[in-house]
């Protein structure tokens, strides 16, 4: 009796590791800038889900003292003159924004805005309230996310983030309002 050895497979073929790497790589290359593109709409919907979240004490300072707040200006105290009684100094509250109770996100720096930087004008009422993205994909990276309160009360949400990211909640501005030109709003 002879001993047949029979030859039995075991393992793949290159041409067969070859398919499944480029199979791989095709959808690495579908699935990664997709990917991408899911972080960026999320980046930007938390942004404008965090500076929406501060819309109701904005409202309730703007209510309270009449004008938009601008982020930077320390309490003032009222001060009287001794012997009249008379107010020398009126008293302002503070600004700051983690006075007014803003928290700084992760992702970015919100500040808020009253002024225009073109001509120096401070609008009642009217103002931003704006996060800088400090990180993500380069199409929101050093962006902005903004809700623009006109002085009627009505909030307008803007963004100069790449067209793509920005949900339909907000709108895709190339150039973002000023102050002044949230005092011109109307609605």
């Amino acid at each position: 009796m002879e001993n047949v050895m029979k030859s039995v497979q075991k393992g793949f073929t290159l041409i067969e590791l070859m398919i499944v790497v480029a199979i791989i790589g095709i959808l690495a290359a579908i699935a990664i800038p997709q990917y991408q593109n899911y972080v960026g709409r999320s980046n930007i919907a938390s942004a404008v889900s965090t500076i929406s979240a501060n819309k109701t004490l904005l409202e309730a300072f703007v209510m309270e003292y009449g004008f938009f707040p601008d982020g930077t200006t320390d309490k003032v105290n009222e001060v009287k003159d001794a012997a009249t009684g008379v107010i020398t100094t009126k008293g302002q509250p503070s600004q700051k924004t983690q006075d007014l109770g803003i928290v700084q996100p992760s992702f970015g720096q919100i500040t808020l805005s009253t002024t225009d930087t073109n001509t120096g004008t401070t609008n009642k009422g009217a103002g931003i309230i704006l996060v800088t993205m400090n990180t993500g994909n380069p199409g929101i990276k050093d962006k902005v996310v903004q809700l623009v309160r006109s002085p009627a009360g009505t909030w307008k949400c803007e963004s100069n983030a790449t067209e793509k990211f920005v949900a339909k909640a907000c709108k895709y501005e190339a150039t973002l309002a000023t102050a002044t030109t949230a005092a011109a709003l109307t609605n």
